[in-house]
């Protein structure tokens, strides 16, 4: 393991409630609603008709995060497996690019650095490909199409500008199906961004998410019952206070909702410095 964290026990009997919040297109639980949050506009996935209810859970809810010498690590999870910063020390030997780049199937990148601000995806993948050690600073980061995509220590910064959606990672292409996996990374959104991981309209594939970070961005993590079969996360970590509405969406289509495959130590975290640190469990939602 890369870094060493500490983590916090939640106290014994904490309780913390928080009112439910229903609209015309929303019914949420009572304690994952976010009192202010609004659906936003993108593509079919986003209309304001036809959709019953929706899944949020709250981001600003009262931190019972601490440090101090007398406290026990976690022993399921004491350390961090993501990058913590564009900078770091994983992207030693990237090669730098300012170009978009379109990768055909069957295309994989290793150790690049592309920094760019065009409003399109910075990389795409039009079919299976694999990126290993890429780091995106840009408007919009990584397009996802079809076929099984993999990314490993990959570290997307995304600044939407004016009207822009922009999101870390995006499925679309209605009709399509993979299988997207998601290993060792980070995801951070900034400006007008829509989600730091987002898939919709009708893309039938399955996405599996194991030690990523998310921050800032509308939602963290986005995925409606029409953006995929099945959602997979472990050791996934959503900073706490940084998202526009909440931390993660499940929007509910029809009456469905993505199935929910794995939903293993999945937390807030927060910053103390250059230190991330992991705070309190996130019940399965």
């Amino acid at each position: 393991m890369r870094y060493l964290m500490m983590l916090v026990l939640l106290p014994v009997g904490a309780i913390i409630g928080q009112p439910a919040v229903m609209s015309t297109w929303r019914e949420c639980a009572e304690w994952m609603c976010h009192a202010d949050a609004a659906p936003s506009s993108h593509r079919q996935a986003e209309t304001t008709a036809g959709r019953d209810h929706a899944l949020a859970l709250q981001n600003d809810a009262p931190s019972r995060l601490a440090v101090g010498p007398d406290l026990t690590p976690d022993p399921v999870q004491s350390s961090v497996d993501v990058p913590l910063s564009f900078n770091d020390p994983v992207y030693a030997n990237v090669t730098g690019g300012a170009s978009r780049i379109t990768l055909s199937p069957g295309s994989s990148r290793t150790d690049l650095s592309i920094v760019e601000n065009s409003g399109d995806p910075t990389i795409t993948c039009s079919g299976s490909c694999s990126l290993t050690r890429v780091r995106i600073q840009s408007r919009e980061g990584v397009r996802c199409v079809a076929g099984n995509i993999d990314l490993t220590w990959v570290y997307v910064t995304a600044t939407g500008v004016g009207s822009d959606h922009a999101d870390g990672l995006q499925c679309y292409a209605p009709g399509s199906a993979g299988v997207v996996t998601v290993k060792n990374s980070t995801f951070k959104m900034a400006g007008a961004t829509n989600a730091g991981y987002f898939s919709a309209d009708n893309w039938r594939g399955s996405h599996v998410l194991e030690n990523v970070l998310f921050e800032g961005g509308n939602y963290g993590l986005r995925i409606p019952a029409d953006g995929g079969s099945t959602v997979s996360l472990k050791n996934v970590y959503f900073v706490r206070g940084s998202f526009r509405y909440a931390a993660f969406l499940f929007d509910v289509i029809n009456g469905q909702r993505i199935n929910i495959e794995r939903w293993e130590n999945v937390r807030w975290a927060s910053w103390r410095g250059d230190q991330l640190v992991l705070g309190d469990l996130i019940r399965r939602p």
